[in-house]
C-alpha cells in the first residue's frame, strides 16, 4: 500500500551524491562522500565503501538510548550484507593507482522520521544516492615517493558509478500463518519474525537473513522469497524510471 507513496529526491550539500526517500511516514536521507585513501593490502586493485547508520532520537521514541543503537546495528548489518554478498558496486572502478591509492565512499544513512519499513527504505535511498554520485577525474604524475595525484575540480570532468547490480531489501514479516510487506511501525510489533531478502534488478536473490524468534516452515519461506522477488523487481523498475527521469531533467 505504501509503496506508491514513495518519493526519492537528491541534492544534499557537500556530498558527491545523495537522496531523500519517503515511504509512508518513514523518511531517510543518504549522503555519499568520496575521499582518496591508501589502497588495502589484501585488495590492492579495489576501492572501499564504509556505511554508517544514524537513527535520530527525534525521528522516533524507540530510537532513544540503547534502543536506537540496537536498531542502528541491525540496519547496518543488513546493508553491509547487501553490499558485501555480491559485487553490488564495482570496487575496481574506485582504484586510482593499484596498491597505492583508491577512493573510499563514506555512505551515511540518517533517519529523519520513522513509520516502519526501515530496512527497505534505507536500501532504496542508498541505491538512489549511489546513482546520483559523481566522481571527479584524477590525473597521476610521477612514480614512487614522487607520485602526485591531481583531483579535477571541473564539474564536467566526472564519471558515474553503476547501479546495475545494486540490490534493494524487501522485508517480509510473519504474522500467524500469513506474511506482510511494507508494514507500519505498529504492524511490525505484531510480527513473530521477519526475513530480509536482497533482490537485484534481474530478480536474482543476492542475500537473505532471518530475524526474530518465530519459526518459519520451508514452504512458507519459499513463498516469502518468491513474493520478495516479484515486489523487488517492480520497485527496481519504478525507481530506475524515476532516477532516469530526474537525471534527464538535471541535464537539460
Amino acid at each position: 500500500k505504501q509503496w506508491y507513496q514513495r518519493r526519492v529526491r537528491g541534492n544534499l550539500p557537500n556530498t558527491n551524491g545523495s537522496s531523500r526517500c519517503r515511504i509512508g511516514k518513514t523518511e531517510v536521507l543518504v549522503g555519499v562522500k568520496a575521499e582518496v585513501v591508501d589502497a588495502a593490502l589484501h585488495n590492492p586493485s579495489k576501492g572501499k565503501i564504509n556505511i554508517a547508520v544514524d537513527c535520530s532520537a527525534t525521528a522516533s521514541p524507540q530510537f532513544a538510548g540503547r534502543g536506537g543503537e540496537n536498531i542502528e546495528q541491525e540496519i547496518l548489518s543488513v546493508l553491509n550484507l547487501l553490499y558485501s554478498s555480491i559485487d553490488a558496486l564495482n570496487l575496481a572502478d574506485l582504484c586510482i593507482v593499484k596498491g597505492e591509492s583508491c577512493w573510499l565512499l563514506n555512505i551515511d544513512v540518517l533517519y529523519v522520521q520513522c513509520g516502519g519499513n526501515l530496512f527497505d527504505a534505507a536500501s532504496i535511498a542508498l541505491k538512489a544516492a549511489v546513482h546520483s554520485t559523481t566522481m571527479p577525474n584524477v590525473s597521476v604524475s610521477g612514480e614512487g615517493i614522487e607520485m602526485e595525484l591531481e583531483i579535477s575540480d571541473d564539474p564536467y570532468q566526472v564519471w558515474k558509478l553503476s547501479t546495475a547490480m545494486c540490490p534493494i531489501c524487501i522485508t517480509l514479516y510473519q504474522e500467524g500463518e500469513s506474511f506482510a510487506v511494507d508494514v507500519t511501525e505498529e504492524e511490525s510489533e505484531c510480527s513473530t519474525g521477519y526475513v530480509h531478502v536482497g533482490v537485484l534488478p534481474s530478480g536474482e536473490v543476492s542475500a537473505m537473513e532471518k530475524s526474530g524468534a518465530g519459526n518459519m516452515e520451508p514452504i512458507a519461506l519459499l513463498e516469502m522469497i518468491d513474493a520478495a522477488v516479484r515486489i523487488g523487481m517492480d520497485i527496481h523498475k519504478q525507481l530506475d524510471r524515476q532516477l532516469l527521469a530526474e537525471s534527464t531533467t538535471a541535464t537539460l
